[in-house]
C-alpha cells in the first residue's frame, strides 16, 4: 500500500472566469427559456390544467435553478479568490 506522501500535491487552478455575458446566461435566460416554452405551449393548447401544472413546475424549477447557480457562483468565486491569496 502506498501512503499520501507518494501523492504528488494538487493545487486549484481555476479556469478564465466566466464572461459577464455567460453568467447572464446561466442565472436568467437558460430556466427563462422553460418558462416561455410553456408559455407558448399553454397559448396553443388553451390552458388547460395540465399545462398550468406545467408551468407551476416550471416556475419552481426557475426558482430552485437560481438559487443553486448562486451558490455555485459563489463557490467558484471564494475558490478563485482562495487561489489568488495563496500564491
Amino acid at each position: 500500500m502506498s501512503s499520501d506522501a507518494d501523492l504528488p500535491s494538487v493545487r486549484f487552478q481555476p479556469l478564465r472566469p466566466a464572461s459577464r455575458g455567460r453568467l447572464l446566461a446561466a442565472f436568467v435566460f437558460g430556466p427563462l427559456l422553460w418558462l416561455v416554452a410553456l408559455a407558448v405551449v399553454a397559448w396553443l393548447f388553451v390552458n388547460t390544467t395540465v399545462i398550468v401544472l406545467g408551468l407551476l413546475v416550471a416556475a419552481g424549477s426557475f426558482v430552485v435553478s437560481l438559487v443553486v447557480l448562486a451558490v455555485l457562483y459563489a463557490g467558484r468565486r471564494r475558490e478563485e479568490r482562495r487561489y489568488v491569496d495563496s500564491r
